[in-house]
């Protein structure tokens, strides 16, 4: 292997590593305004064959991934997760 790979390595992934730290952050709109505030969601999902649960109604603080695993639970697994959407109320 070259030298100059092994040491040109380190300089690449610095480079790339803001991109990836940018594409993971998630829109202000997305969480609550401010973390510990308690802010309610309204969630549906769909079952593994396609077919509507009915709408759940939890109260999260870290905003709507917190809120869509509270409501997988209350589905008791019956919800396909990609399908699960929750809006704040």
């Amino acid at each position: 292997m070259s030298v100059r790979f092994l040491i040109g390595l380190p300089a690449a992934v610095l480079a790339v590593a803001p991109v990836f730290a940018l594409a993971g952050t998630a829109p202000a709109q997305a969480l609550p305004s401010h973390p510990g505030i308690a802010v309610n969601y309204s969630c549906t999902a769909q079952t593994w064959a396609g077919d509507p649960l009915p709408t759940v109604s939890v109260t999260a603080t870290q905003g709507v991934r917190q809120a869509q695993g509270q409501a997988k639970t209350m589905w008791s697994g019956t919800a396909k997760f990609s399908t699960i959407t929750c809006t704040p109320v």
